[in-house]
């Protein structure tokens, strides 16, 4: 792809540096192969382990409550069977979540069609606030590291946090101990893959060490490939991936349970893309253009893992900063540089207090955004700062009032501070609630539904247009609210798992993020139903998942342009994954694989309907026994029928101003990991 803003020079260097980046994380990971293939003893293959579970097994660490019925979660093995390399992958076997875009810096994700800005999402307690630009992704991170994913879909807990009108989504990533054998203090991986279709390595570095109290963790990983070609065979320019990010941890341990962490992450992505990165191309003819994304978060953190009596802590404070700089942003035939910096803090001081029959989790938590947009577009240039402070009150009883019924409610109240770009300033407050139960008809059968509402309060704009394209206007800014609702039912046969509901979203006075008017809203929709089905094999799984979603902002089918911030059309979309374990082999495999239906809803506003597309994958595992199960030699078939088509959630298909990004073609991805 033609990089005409830098000097060739540039980006020569640029490549220099990432071969040599390759080139040391390769060797590091090559030259532990032997180390650990005759250092190691011989490790002996429990074939009474436990068995492919797609959907929850409990880790050594199990601090937050599992998600109200009809939520989801994916947790340690599940995230190892999937070996994710973006969010999408992390996603892929639950129809109920979806992620578009075509790389990891442009995607999106979207929980039963309602953007993730509209809920409660964070890592590692780190609060996430992606309002820096609609063209970038939402939530932009490194899945590399996950151990745990939970989702809240549509009615949420009180104590996931504030502003969850969609529900919440919560990453966890993995610590020392999650990395190191039982009786070892020192040990990681070492990994490299090589994608056939893009041309290019991942690596990655995973080191740990412990001792009796201390603990700590360091990962590195390295992404140089180059773009992708789609199902015709089309090279689809501003894909490459250059990102790279870092990890790092350390815990204090006491003898009773206490548990302090600390934790720094760091993730760059820089590379040229679209002139607008979430569309493959505008069909005005504007170029590409260089971007440069970087986030940072650390945060620390307190629980007591062994609590006696009452005193049951969770204590956290984090801190985050996101960057977009785009030097040579086109607009028309003008060039303008310009800058976002999105500055988080957040904490929280919770206790889970014991009432016999279950716990009550109350606490106080807190955030404050600051975002700063700074441009140099004609008389409005300059730079202009919103800031956001929030404080809520929040209790949660979860319930066990009878052997067959079991019930979730509790509420919040939060308090807001907002200040805008002209010096507007906000006081704002409201309650947020909600009510969920459980109840088991027959021993198999259990019916369960949910209702909550949230106060979503004033949102932060998008910083990197602040003023951009006219003078913002704060007159009738006023918070949104949502009222959530769900209704299912869960059947257990021996190995068979059905699982069923039916869901309403309603976000009233959403907020469109982007417009100079800040009371721009709609009301957002979205409506449905969700069901699964998992049969269990002693060594096997297979699993599928099914969505019929309807969205509509005003009444009416959003377009998919005009979708940012707010939702997406889906329709209906059908997710099958499998998988098949030889433990005396070391081998394992699975399949999945996704099925979306035709989508008339844009013909209601003069478009053409959405395409059905199927898509496939498989992947294969060895763990040799002769290695002493210190390497895992895999195989990733991605897209194995080579469809030319573009993810549902992945915007631009209707609108004669923008070409869509095609997703990738047929792809092999060859990976070695190496542990010592």
């Amino acid at each position: 792809m033609p990089q005409h803003h830098f000097p060739m020079l540039f980006t020569q260097n640029m490549q220099v540096s990432r071969w040599l980046r390759t080139s040391l994380l390769t060797g590091v990971a090559l030259a532990a192969l032997p180390a650990s293939a005759f250092a190691q003893d011989t490790i002996t293959r429990d074939n009474d382990a436990a068995t492919l579970d797609p959907i929850t097994i409990l880790s050594n660490r199990e601090r937050t409550a599992p998600p109200l019925p009809g939520g989801i979660t994916l947790d340690n093995e599940a995230l190892d069977r999937i070996a994710p390399r973006t969010l999408k992958d992390v996603f892929s076997g639950d129809a109920a979540v979806n992620v578009g875009g075509a790389s990891p810096v442009t995607q999106k994700t979207y929980v039963q069609g309602i953007e993730d800005t509209k809920l409660n999402v964070t890592i590692d307690g780190t609060r996430q606030n992606n309002s820096s630009y609609h063209h970038l992704g939402t939530t932009v991170m490194d899945p590399g590291m996950l151990k745990k994913v939970d989702v809240e879909t549509g009615v949420a807990p009180a104590d996931s946090g504030p502003g969850a009108l969609g529900g919440s989504i919560a990453y966890e990533t993995r610590d020392a101990r999650d990395i190191l054998e039982p009786g070892k203090n020192f040990g990681g991986y070492g990994k490299i893959a090589y994608d056939t279709n893009s041309r290019g390595f991942s690596e990655w570095l995973t080191m740990a060490g412990r001792t009796d109290k201390v603990e700590a963790l360091a990962y590195v990983q390295n992404n140089n490939t180059n773009n992708y070609r789609d199902g015709n065979g089309d090279k689809v320019d501003g894909t490459a991936n250059g990102s790279e990010n870092g990890l790092g941890k350390f815990a204090i341990n006491g003898q009773d349970g206490e548990r302090f962490e600390a934790f720094a992450s760091h993730l760059e992505d820089e590379g040229v893309r679209p002139s607008r990165p979430n569309f493959g191309a505008l069909t005005s003819g504007q170029g590409a253009q260089w971007i440069s994304y970087k986030k940072t978060a650390m945060g620390v953190s307190y629980v007591d893992e062994m609590p006696n009596g009452q005193f049951d802590p969770e204590l956290s404070l984090n801190y985050s900063k996101s960057e977009l700089d785009v030097p040579n942003l086109q607009n028309g035939p003008n060039f303008f540089h310009t800058n976002s910096e999105i500055e988080t803090v957040n904490g929280k001081a919770a206790n889970n207090f014991d009432v016999g029959m279950g716990k009550v989790n109350t606490g106080i938590d807190f955030y404050h955004d600051e975002a700063t947009g700074t441009h140099n577009n004609g008389t409005r240039a300059g730079s202009y700062i919103e800031k956001s402070t929030n404080i809520g009150i929040f209790s949660q009883a979860r319930l066990d009032l009878t052997n067959r019924w079991r019930t979730s409610f509790g509420g919040r109240f939060d308090r807001q501070w907002f200040t805008g770009i002209d010096g507007s300033e906000f006081d704002e407050q409201g309650l947020s609630g909600n009510a969920n139960t459980e109840y088991d008809i027959l021993s198999n059968t259990t019916i369960y539904g949910g209702v909550g509402t949230a106060f979503g309060g004033l949102p932060v704009g998008e910083s990197s247009i602040y003023n951009f394209s006219g003078v913002w206007d704060y007159t009738g800014f006023a918070p949104s609210r949502s009222f959530n609702y769900k209704a299912g039912s869960r059947v257990t046969f021996d190995r068979l798992t059905l699982d069923g509901n039916v869901f309403y979203n309603r976000i009233e006075r959403s907020h469109d993020l982007s417009d100079t008017d800040r009371q721009t809203t709609v009301d957002l929709v979205t409506r449905g139903i969700n069901l699964s089905g998992t049969y269990q094999f002693d060594t096997a799984y297979i699993r599928a998942t099914y969505t019929h979603t309807i969205v509509r902002a005003d009444g009416a089918p959003p377009v998919s342009t005009a979708s940012a911030w707010q939702g997406v059309l889906l329709g209906d979309i059908i997710t099958v994954d499998a998988g098949k374990e030889w433990h005396d082999l070391g081998l394992r495999a699975g399949m999945s694989s996704e099925l979306a239906l035709k989508n008339d809803d844009p013909e209601k506003y003069g478009a053409e309907p959405i395409d059905t597309y199927f898509v496939a994958n498989l992947y294969g595992e060895w763990t040799p026994d002769t290695l002493s199960q210190a390497v895992t030699l895999r195989i990733d078939a991605n897209n194995i029928f080579n469809r030319a088509y573009t993810d549902r959630t992945t915007t631009g298909y209707d609108s004669i101003r923008t070409e869509p990004y095609m997703d990738p073609g047929r792809s092999f991805v060859l990976s070695a990991k190496v542990k010592f």
